[in-house]
C-alpha cells in the first residue's frame, strides 16, 4: 500500500490516471499531480512548449479525475528546463515525501531518447518505487 504518490504527467494520460486509481487506498493515499512546462532556448529566447492554461487545464482535469474517484489529490504545474525533467520529478517527489512515483506517457511526435533518458534517470535515482507507464501508439 502505498501512503504518498507523485504522477508525473505530460499530456491527458488515461493511463497513468488509471494505475495511481488502482493503487490508490480511499482515505490513506494521498497523490500529488506533477506537470511539468518544459521551457527550452532558441537562440537568445527561453520559450515554453505550452501556454500556461493548458498545463493548468491538464493539472485540475487530473486532479478532479482523482478526486471524483475518491482519492485525495492536489496538483502542481512547475517549470522545466527541457533536458532535467528528471530532477524536477525527483525533487517534486522528495518534497512531498512520496513513497511512490509513476511516470506518465512522454512520448510525443516519435521522440524517444530524452523520454528514455528521463525514465533511466528517475528509475536509478528516485530514493522510492517508480512505476513507468506506456501508452501504445495507434
Amino acid at each position: 500500500m502505498f501512503s504518498r504518490i507523485v504522477v508525473a504527467v505530460q499530456a491527458p494520460d488515461q493511463g497513468a490516471l488509471d494505475l495511481v486509481q488502482q493503487l490508490a487506498t480511499e482515505g490513506v493515499t494521498e497523490v500529488q499531480v506533477l506537470h511539468l512546462r518544459e521551457r527550452e532556448l532558441s537562440g537568445p529566447i527561453w520559450y515554453a512548449r505550452e501556454s500556461g492554461r493548458e498545463a493548468g487545464y491538464l493539472i485540475e482535469a487530473a486532479v478532479f479525475e482523482l478526486r471524483m474517484a475518491g482519492i485525495a489529490a492536489a496538483g502542481n504545474v512547475r517549470p522545466a528546463i527541457v533536458d532535467r525533467v528528471a530532477e524536477a520529478i525527483l525533487a517534486e517527489a522528495e518534497a512531498f515525501g512520496a513513497d511512490l512515483i509513476v511516470l506518465g506517457s512522454r512520448e510525443r511526435h516519435g521522440i524517444s531518447i530524452l523520454v528514455n533518458f528521463t525514465e533511466d534517470t528517475v528509475l536509478h535515482a528516485a530514493p522510492c518505487d517508480v512505476l513507468a507507464v506506456r501508452v501504445g501508439r495507434a
